[in-house]
């Protein structure tokens, strides 16, 4: 498995966007409306030794979508600079630079972006218990010989005990988590469904 398969930014927005998908059919109009966006610093732009302007990975929520682009501060060319790519896109989402940034600030910024959008908790948890037994293939076996016959039997597998719905900030954090390494999991054995 290439290195760029186990970045966490590609294995855990697709599952987000394809729940928020799913959401929206049950909750077509949401509380909230507007733009809201996170901000992933990945590294300094560099020139002749010293930084100049900062790469980031800039993730948003718009019009019911959710997008990820490349961005450099300081220069309209860089090669950091990508299009928008729809989250959905697992293979758009591969062409971005994830390789510089601070994974566990990945989780914890996600996990504001979906709690701006003030949406109702169990169905969301439900819709990403759904998505992700609907795109892998179920009994999954992992590359360690481990069979789980759906991702809720993953994901309750050494379920911290801290972790409780009454603070949903951080029991939704450690859902994308689990999201995050079942896609992950999936695709170094090829149980990801296309």
């Amino acid at each position: 498995m290439s290195r760029v398969e186990e970045y966490y930014g590609v294995n855990v927005l697709p599952p987000i966007a394809w729940a928020l998908d799913l959401y929206l059919k049950k909750f077509p109009k949401l509380k909230k409306s507007g733009a809201i966006e996170v901000t992933f610093t990945a590294e300094s732009h560099r020139e002749r030794l010293s930084a100049k302007g900062q790469h980031e990975i800039v993730v948003w929520f718009t019009n019911k979508e959710l997008f990820a682009r490349g961005r450099c501060t300081f220069e309209k060319e860089c090669k950091f600079n990508t299009e928008r790519v729809s989250a959905r896109d697992r293979e758009g989402l591969k062409e971005l630079d994830w390789s510089k940034l601070n994974n566990r600030q990945l989780f914890k910024a996600l996990t504001k972006l979906l709690m701006k959008l003030d949406l109702d908790f169990v169905t969301l948890i439900r819709a990403l218990n759904t998505v992700s037994d609907h795109k892998v293939k179920i009994p999954h076996t992992t590359k360690w010989d481990r069979t789980f016959e759906k991702f809720d039997d993953y994901r309750k597998n050494r379920w911290p005990e801290d972790v409780d719905t009454s603070d949903r900030a951080r029991f939704i954090e450690e859902v994308l988590v689990r999201v995050c390494f079942w896609f992950m999991s999936a695709a170094a054995v090829g149980d990801l469904k296309t």
